[in-house]
């Protein structure tokens, strides 16, 4: 019969007793399928929908009509030494969820599905707000169809038809922790598929087809998350804090902004602080020692307006950023979210970002006022022009953007922002190409620009037949810590992205620090 088939992989050395939860399982039934001992687990429960209370009231209407019987299934199947769970119904209930191989069936379906009959995908973005979207086309096709920015984008799920099929009807497979396929199945075809399962698993075919696929990786297996975040505690207890620091993980209106608060306390004035700092929150904060994660989840980092009213905040863990070598691999605590990042990868977006030019401009160091203070403060109209909260209105989008913060005179188009995670970084490097891009092909924007500037000495001249381009992009970062720029990982696979869009615009693309005092 023709079957949607889902099936688990447990983990390498944990046995049957261990990966199901006693209180939701059934009495075993072992079974033989052609020669393999199985173990088949069925259980039934009975239910009501909620809506049927509507309904008790009636006359003639027999309450037993909505009751409901399910059944749910799970058979286990032991192959070299591992363990397949095949589901039916909830079945999937019957499993601890933490005994179960993450990324399993996406590496199943990656290897068994053709490459050019993919029917959907399930990414989810690094950027400020995480878009977790599907994708699916009306016809099926490769990913490149699916505009996968393999960079900036976690692939989850993939739903493929298999290739190379010998079947007499087609097979379409899914994966992400599990895997479905739909094949013709019957009981005695289980262990062979299973064995199947595994080959697929253990193929590394799928590095060709998809060589991006491991750069990033969203971590969930729970033992491996439990185990980086007490690495990182460690070095919170151990007060060393060249790996591990803090920075508000979303964009502040520095423009309605007195601080950030560590600790309030009953009946006494906030302490505002203007930039985020480890060291300075745990010396506030006093946290009781040792420090552990389920304390930095409950405590709260606060943020003040500029009338010094507590306008809310986030979880400390939340503001954590780290970055950490475990059993040789390197890992990204960002926004909350620990990732897997491959070493190749780690290692090409460090050399771009180191590649990057620095920008000869000496910029005034900022003392603590407002963003657009300091912006404004710097502008003579000669040297730098304001374009801060100066917006432009492209034509056919409806919306409004900056065009950029400053214009220089030596011709560099000037991108300001204070020091923050990756998804409040991110916010300044897509400024930057998307506004040059509607330069590059949207005349008007040329225009609304100059009216801006008519009051000051300087004015765009940019033709896009220019080559090289007059004008430079400066992306200029204010932080506070001595010695060059650093930015977290995240922030340079972002700035990688962007920056790219602009070098093939024909833009040189320059890093500038503002040192904060």
């Amino acid at each position: 019969m023709k079957l949607n088939v889902v099936c688990y992989l447990i983990k390498e050395g944990t046995t049957e007793d261990d990966a199901l939860d006693k209180d939701k399982i059934s009495k075993r039934t072992p079974i033989e399928i052609n020669g393999v001992l199985c173990g088949l687990y069925i259980k039934k429960s009975r239910s009501e929908p909620k809506w049927s209370k509507l309904f008790n009231d009636v006359d003639g209407i027999d309450p037993n009509i909505f009751r409901s019987e399910s059944v749910r299934g799970l058979l286990v199947v032991n192959i070299e030494n591992r363990i397949f769970a095949f589901t039916f119904g909830h079945g999937r209930s019957m499993l601890k969820s933490f005994m179960v191989e993450r990324g399993f069936g996406l590496r199943v379906t990656l290897n068994l599905g053709d490459s050019d009959q993919i029917k959907s995908i399930d990414k989810s973005t690094l950027e400020k707000v995480s878009l977790n979207t599907r994708s699916q086309t009306s016809k099926n096709t490769n990913v490149n169809d699916f505009d996968f920015e393999f960079d900036q984008e976690i692939l989850k799920s993939i739903c493929a038809v298999v290739e190379d099929n010998d079947s007499e009807s087609s097979e379409v497979v899914s994966g992400c922790d599990s895997v479905s396929i739909n094949t013709e199945i019957e009981l005695d075809k289980f262990p062979e598929l299973a064995k199947r399962l595994l080959v697929a698993y253990r193929d590394d075919k799928y590095q060709e087809k998809y060589p991006w696929v491991d750069f990033i990786q969203f971590v969930a297996d729970p033992s491996l998350l439990q185990e980086l975040n007490e690495e990182m505690a460690n070095l919170l207890n151990e007060e060393k804090y060249d790996d591990v620091w803090i920075s508000p993980p979303e964009v502040i209106d520095y423009n309605d902004f007195s601080g950030f608060v560590y600790k309030i306390k009953n009946g006494q004035s906030p302490c505002l602080h203007g930039e985020l700092d480890l060291s300075s929150y745990i010396a506030e904060s006093k946290p009781r020692k040792p420090i552990t994660i389920d304390s930095l989840k409950r405590r709260e980092i606060y943020k003040f307006n500029a009338e010094e009213k507590n306008i809310g905040g986030w979880p400390v863990f939340h503001c954590m950023n780290c970055e950490l070598t475990l059993n040789d691999e390197t890992y990204i605590l960002n926004d909350g979210k620990w990732y897997r990042i491959d070493s190749e990868f780690s290692e090409a977006v460090n050399n771009f970002f180191n590649s990057l030019d620095k920008c000869r401009i000496e910029f005034p160091p900022y003392n603590g006022m407002k963003e657009g203070e300091y912006l404004r403060k710097i502008s003579d109209g000669e040297n730098f022009a304001l374009l801060d909260q100066q917006w432009i209105h492209p034509k056919g989008t409806g919306n409004r953007l900056e065009f950029c913060d400053l214009l220089s005179q030596c011709d560099a188009f000037i991108h300001v922002k204070k020091y923050g995670s990756s998804s409040v970084l991110s916010h300044l490097f897509s400024q930057a190409s998307v506004a040059t891009d509607f330069l590059m092909n949207d005349p008007s924007v040329q225009e609304q620009v100059n009216k801006h500037l008519e009051e000051t000495y300087l004015s765009v001249n940019f033709n896009s037949e220019d080559s090289p381009r007059k004008y430079r992009i400066v992306l200029a970062i204010m932080q506070k810590n001595a010695g060059d720029l650093h930015l977290p990982f995240f922030s340079k696979v972002n700035l990688r992205h962007h920056a790219r869009r602009l070098i093939n615009m024909g833009f040189k693309v320059e890093l500038a620090k503002i040192n904060i005092n």
